[in-house]
């Protein structure tokens, strides 16, 4: 009797549920830690956003200063907040890779920052602020508690969930967003738990505090699935995730653009400003800055004009761009619900539904966040409109191809079976690499730009003839400008990549590629990694040339001055025939 009683205990002892127990019991804490965090820095953000957006609309003149905000806003992230300047993209790359505890200054930094953008009227949102608030403060604790990378990658993904629940109100939907936007196709549910208890503390916290969410009209009837109604909502969905596209490339682009020709940080969200500015009293309206939460109101009750989504698409790719501070959701709130408000002329379906699609199916394909952004929709517009929601949503994921706002987040699985995609790569290194086609193999002979006929290669069967081919390589960091002697001349300096691959071209050089470098270092150097949105300076880089030997000898006399601090590599091709 007494052995059987022992192997009983045994067996309790080895059930899993009774070895999980004191580890949710653990995390339990530290989530409710988390989101008592996460409710009050969304409460400080919503409280300080109301002020500024009323003071705003109050007092329009301050609009004219503008670019000094941008101007103050990068001088102090120029001065005190290097470390933390790749915002979002930082927590999603400590979450993939765990290093480095995010400083606590991101909090304030990136609060003052938002504020400093909407009260001085750029574009933006606030869900990226309240990110940063949550995972910078639930960062504190790891090293209170001593976390290793595993725990810590977990209490930095409630610190996403709670934040994100806490700053909309939407606790479902902020639980699954933690887990879901690390990366594309996957989800790792052992977060799944402290999320959820984090992002439901969170928003009561938020709540406790006084502080209430916008209301949204709901559809008063939603249609019964018919096959137009399929079509129309398929249709509407295919429509918002090829705009979620457009906004996340464009606003890429254009803090490319300014990160290439405007070398002194400061000065670009200066610039930014001035244009965004000069744009507001050009349209002589305020609707399209700020949080736009009244359009968004209005798109669910009244017809606006259809051309609403594409102007607040323009403002905020700018005022994002140039590098002021604050999120993309809402802003991406706002471009759905107004675009479904503009395709309600066309498709048989109420517009408030519509409205309440596009809300959220933009999102969810600009953040690659389908799961979430439905429960979003389900949270804010009811039960009812479920089924149309989630056919928006997962319409616009797919259509939104592999792009998004975040650029830390990673492929782990292709959006296409048919398409195969390099997995576990960032979004940024996948812009950047070139698309190779898997249709043909290579079998008894190398084929090369079959159907071109370039100097050297020549078609299908036919001998590759390189006699006098050669590959000048030349190696720089990053962030290396063409030397100029003035002030104001180093200030608009380009990029010394950029200037050399142009002239290259000028010159008539056969081919030109500019290698981004993953990790690596010059010599004398220390070890340098991408960091994807914000490479280090010295971050090794490498521009290839292939011309004609006499010809790169004459590129590299022309530009002899830029090249003195470049290590230059001359490599002469092997002869191939076949």
């Amino acid at each position: 009797m007494g052995k059987n009683k022992i192997f009983d205990l045994n067996q309790l002892v080895q059930l899993e549920q009774f070895i999980a127990l004191p580890q949710l019991s653990k995390w339990f804490i530290i989530a409710c830690t988390v989101g008592i965090l996460s409710g009050m820095g969304s409460a400080a953000l919503l409280t300080s956003l109301e002020w500024a957006t009323n003071w705003r609309e109050s007092h329009l003149w301050i609009i004219t200063f503008l670019p000094l905000g941008g101007l103050l806003s990068g001088w102090v992230y120029h001065q005190f907040g290097k470390r933390v300047e790749a915002g979002n993209n930082l927590l999603l790359e400590e979450i993939h890779n765990p290093k480095d505890i995010i400083p606590l200054r991101m909090a304030p930094l990136v609060l003052l920052g938002t504020d400093l953008t909407h009260f001085f009227g750029g574009s933006a949102g606030r869900e990226g602020t309240a990110l940063q608030i949550a995972a910078s403060l639930a960062d504190r604790l790891t090293k209170i508690l001593h976390f290793k990378h595993a725990d810590r990658r977990i209490l930095l993904m409630a610190g996403l969930s709670g934040g994100f629940a806490s700053v909309f109100g939407v606790p479902l939907a902020g639980t699954i967003f933690g887990l879901e936007v690390l990366a594309i196709g996957k989800i790792q549910y052992d977060a799944l738990f402290p999320c959820l208890i984090a992002a439901i503390v969170g928003d009561r916290i938020t709540l406790m505090l006084g502080l209430h969410h916008t209301a949204y009209h709901h559809a008063p009837v939603v249609p019964t699935i018919t096959v137009i109604g399929l079509i129309s909502a398929i249709f509407a969905g295919a429509i918002f995730g090829i705009v979620a596209m457009i906004f996340a490339k464009l606003t890429h682009r254009i803090s490319h653009t300014f990160k290439e020709k405007i070398t002194y940080p400061p000065l670009r969200p200066a610039i930014g400003g001035l244009i965004v500015a000069l744009a507001v009293w050009a349209v002589g309206t305020t609707k399209y800055i700020g949080l736009g939460i009244p359009t968004i109101v209005d798109a669910f009750n009244i017809q606006l004009a259809p051309w609403d989504f594409a102007a607040k698409i323009a403002f905020t790719s700018l005022t994002l761009g140039a590098g002021f501070k604050g999120g993309e959701v809402t802003p991406l709130f706002y471009i759905g619900a107004t675009l479904g408000n503009a395709l309600s002329l066309i498709l048989a379906l109420p517009t408030p539904l519509l409205a309440g699609m596009g809300f959220v199916a933009v999102f969810g394909g600009a953040a690659n966040t389908p799961i979430s952004s439905t429960l979003m929709g389900i949270e804010l517009f009811g039960l009812e409109s479920g089924v149309y929601v989630a056919i928006a949503c997962i319409a616009s994921y797919v259509f939104s191809g592999h792009a998004g706002i975040y650029n830390a987040q990673r492929i782990g699985k292709s959006k296409y079976h048919f398409i195969p995609v390099p997995e576990g790569r960032s979004l940024a290194t996948l812009a950047l690499e070139t698309t190779r086609t898997t249709e043909k193999k290579i079998e008894e002979q190398i084929d090369l730009f079959n159907d071109l006929h370039f100097w050297g290669f020549v078609h299908q069967g036919e001998a590759i003839e390189m006699h006098n081919l050669t590959v000048l390589r030349l190696y720089f960091h990053f962030g290396s400008r063409v030397p100029k002697k003035s002030f104001w001349q180093k200030l608009t300096a380009p990029s010394l990549s950029y200037y050399l691959a142009a002239s290259a071209q000028d010159l008539g050089i056969e081919q030109v590629i500019v290698h981004r470098v993953s990790m690596g270092f010059l010599k004398g150097d220390k070890l340098h990694h991408d960091r994807h949105e914000f490479p280090h300076y010295k971050l090794p880089q490498c521009l290839e040339l292939i011309d004609q030997e006499d010809k790169l000898r004459s590129f590299l006399d022309k530009h002899n001055a830029e090249l003195k601090h470049v290590r230059v590599v001359l490599l002469k091709c092997e002869e191939l025939s076949l």
